[in-house]
């Protein structure tokens, strides 16, 4: 897997297909998927949370979900061409686990927002198991969390505590978790739920549902500003690095 980086920040050069295919090395060795979002927000915000950026590291799958991402690439000479949208990805993570008859635990988000993405998703994928669900806003100890989750022993658990808390969540647990795929999935839950309507067809065909949410979500809007000031920041690291490796 080939992987490049964005102001220190490491980013496989990946695919939703490619991803899919490593599923079964996974789910049928006892081994870890860790398939972490790596957007603008979380490289320019992580270097206010180093443990972010070691996990994201030591993370098997680092997924450009942004097109921001795609666009320094782009400027940059790098390989990355496509988007890997964390709540695409997902669904291709359920239609999976339904394909094949696997597990999946919810964690996050309001009470009745998972709760409802949990019947939505019983609908939908009625061949899956659906282990479990924990709300984000539960007085169960982080202890108590970790239990209940391994005692479900899911294939999949998606974590939807919003950055930086689901990165840090899963720094800090991964380790003690009895399941095989990881994804933190942001607001994926609230659209499941139907809570919230992802963008119309051409906002997502033309890669710009970031701009559609953050336009319609006020608590978004700040991604709007975020845009310009990363590619600034990631094209200016780009020079200094090149300066760097040419003067030593």
């Amino acid at each position: 897997m080939t992987t490049e980086e964005i102001m220190g920040v490491p980013i496989d050069v990946i695919t939703y297909n490619d991803i899919i295919n490593d599923l079964p090395n996974y789910l049928h060795n006892d081994k870890k998927m860790s398939a972490i979002s790596v957007n603008p927000q979380i490289i320019v915000e992580g270097q206010n949370h180093s443990e972010i950026y070691d996990f994201i590291e030591k993370s098997t799958h680092r997924i450009p979900d942004g097109i921001g991402i795609v666009l320094v690439s782009k400027l940059t000479g790098g390989q990355i061409k496509e988007r890997v949208a964390g709540i695409e990805l997902m669904v291709r993570f359920l239609d999976y686990a339904n394909a094949y008859g696997k597990s999946i635990f919810l964690y996050g988000a309001k009470p009745e927002v998972v709760a409802d993405a949990a019947t939505q998703i019983e609908k939908d994928y009625p061949n899956l198991t659906l282990s479990g669900q924990i709300d984000g806003y539960t007085t169960l100890s982080e202890k108590e969390i970790i239990k209940k989750i391994n005692q479900a022993k899911p294939d999949f658990l998606f974590v939807a505590l919003g950055f930086p808390k689901q990165e840090k969540w899963l720094a800090k647990n991964i380790s003690r978790l009895d399941v095989s795929v990881f994804q933190d999935v942001g607001g994926s839950f609230d659209v499941l739920s139907g809570h919230v309507k992802r963008a119309p067809q051409f906002f997502i065909d033309v890669h710009l549902e970031w701009l559609y949410r953050s336009v319609t979500d006020p608590k978004r809007f700040k991604r709007i500003l975020q845009l310009p000031v990363f590619v600034i920041k990631s094209l200016f690291w780009k020079v200094r690095t090149k300066n760097d490796k040419k003067n030593s």
